[in-house]
């Protein structure tokens, strides 16, 4: 029913060993972290294309989605300020991500926006990432990628920019220990998304293994069942003090759980 997948940053690990050691512990896949804009250059070459497939191929990994972080720390505060240049940076470095993640076979990119003293967005800014959604979303639909928005914002809040953005390949990447640490009830949430949602990260509260934090993880997997959720289930878990360890108790919880 799902596939797993699990951050390189979880098992403490750089991309190529975060594949081989995904591959060997059972998982389906890796999110890569994409920390500099280096990286993504050279995943926009023949050569690091080509790097990543053959390191994915030999684990029997495939990469599962892009993380870009600089989204949120380099070009969003900029442009929340009006920076027109930064604005048109940040489309043009959402793209370059977008057309990465299709070479590496990757099902959608996580655009992170967090740096808010409230959850919720003003209309303003929210009428910006509508906007900046509608210049990315050809790209996205062209290249057969989603973008993913990871936020603070509520269900109606992510609903009405999705809606105003129109496009399948513009969703929501439903954090289920995020939505109680703003201040959320992850089922609720979930079930108000609905088919808003395309990518999950499965990850409990307090650094906790799966199913010892506050996350209600099977009401989460009913909840996913009713709205007809089938895509990647991404472990974004604390390693802990054994990372290795630690993957594989989340992973048998989650198939227990979620369903293998």
């Amino acid at each position: 029913m799902y596939k797993y997948a699990i951050r390189n940053g979880s098992l403490q690990c750089e991309w190529k060993d975060g594949l081989e050691t995904a591959g060997r512990l059972g998982f389906d896949g890796v999110e890569l972290i994409i920390k500099e804009e280096e990286q993504l250059d050279r995943l926009l070459t023949d050569e690091g294309r080509d790097e990543v497939q053959g390191w994915a191929k030999e684990s029997g990994a495939a990469v599962s989605s892009l993380s870009p972080g600089l989204y949120n720390g380099t070009f969003k505060s900029k442009a929340l300020r009006g920076d027109a240049e930064t604005r048109a940076r940040c489309v043009d470095f959402v793209k370059r991500c977008v057309r990465a993640c299709r070479d590496v076979g990757g099902a959608g990119i996580l655009l992170p926006y967090f740096e808010r003293e409230h959850l919720d967005i003003t209309a303003d800014e929210q009428a910006w990432l509508v906007d900046e959604m509608k210049q990315c979303a050809p790209t996205a639909e062209e290249c057969g990628v989603t973008l993913c928005l990871e936020t603070s914002f509520s269900a109606g809040q992510l609903k009405a920019i999705c809606e105003a953005v129109g496009s399948e390949r513009v969703g929501v990447y439903q954090d289920l220990s995020n939505a109680i640490h703003f201040e959320q009830e992850p089922v609720a949430t979930l079930r108000a998304l609905g088919g808003h949602v395309k990518l999950v990260h499965v990850k409990d509260t307090d650094q906790s293994l799966l199913g010892e934090g506050r996350v209600d993880m099977p009401g989460c997997a009913a909840a996913l069942r009713e709205i007809g959720y089938s895509g990647w289930m991404v472990f974004e878990t604390a390693p802990q003090d054994d990372p290795i360890a630690s993957a594989k108790k989340n992973l048998a919880f989650a198939k227990a759980t979620f369903g293998e």
